[in-house]
């Protein structure tokens, strides 16, 4: 019964203690989703549970399957994937206590989705998933003013740089909706969207407008506001202007002339 009562004993042991004798381990990565920018750099960061020291293991990163490699720590980098050349460096400072990360630079939409971390020593291997966002907000809108009908001008507001693709409004001095005549996402080929988006108004109005961007992912916007009387009225003052100055310029003319001739006959 003795003999019996110790096989017991260390097969519970076995299984409540198995990583030091085994080796295994966990590996952990972000609980939430990674928030990377458009042009600037995101840091992939996962870690061994138990602490464990990593170095003369296959630390590697890929995407939704193995043979997508992102890049893959000591080996086989000659399998990474063409999108990620040159982008990638691998964080080791903490390595011996079972902490890497993976930057990437610069970020692009293609970067968004979800990443595995892979860990494997001689006789075991773990992973994790992580998921990454990417997003961006881009240059601040410019609002363009052309003639359109008799009494009406097109307001045109135009940005690049967004993603993913942004909300965009028109809105009154009481930050009322107004709808556009016409409102074009493109995305370019960079993988970021381009806005254009037009609205017509009365060339009368003493009303101002303004065109608002918005990125859903950052709850950040951007906007550009004008008067559209404000906007025509320096055409308006030099075209007021010319006729006046026109005559003045006339009249001074004259009056040299003028005094030209007086002079000339006194000097007869």
């Amino acid at each position: 019964m003795k003999p019996l009562c110790t096989v017991i004993r260390t097969l519970l042991l076995s299984v409540l203690l198995p990583w030091p004798s085994t080796g295994k381990f966990h590996v952990i990565g972000p609980s939430k989703p990674i928030i990377a920018i458009a042009g600037e750099e995101a840091v992939l960061s996962c870690h061994l549970d138990p602490i464990v020291d990593a170095q003369n293991m296959e630390v590697r990163w890929y995407r939704t399957h193995p043979s997508g490699l992102v890049h893959n720590y000591g080996k086989h980098m000659e399998l990474q994937m063409p999108e990620y050349h040159g982008r990638t460096e691998f964080l080791k400072e903490n390595i011996a206590r079972g902490q890497v990360a993976l930057r990437i630079h610069p970020i692009r939409p293609f970067d968004e989705g979800v990443y595995s971390c892979f860990f494997e020593n001689s006789t075991y291997n773990k992973e994790a998933q992580l998921e990454m966002l990417v997003t961006g907000s881009g240059v601040a809108p410019h609002i363009h003013i052309e003639p359109a009908t008799t009494g009406e001008v097109k307001l045109t507001c135009t940005s690049t740089g967004w993603y993913p693709e942004p909300e965009v409004q028109w809105r009154d001095q009481q930050g009322q909706r107004l709808a556009p005549d016409s409102d074009t996402k493109t995305k370019e080929e960079n993988g970021l969207f381009y806005v254009k988006t037009s609205i017509t108004m009365d060339k009368s109005s003493s009303e101002g407008v303004s065109c608002h961007i918005r990125n859903p992912v950052l709850s950040e916007e951007k906007e550009v506001y004008v008067s559209v009387s404000g906007a025509l009225f320096p055409w308006s003052w030099i075209v007021g202007l010319s006729v006046p100055l026109g005559i003045l310029v006339v009249a001074n003319l004259s009056c040299c002339i003028l005094c030209g001739v007086l002079i000339y006959k006194d000097m007869i």
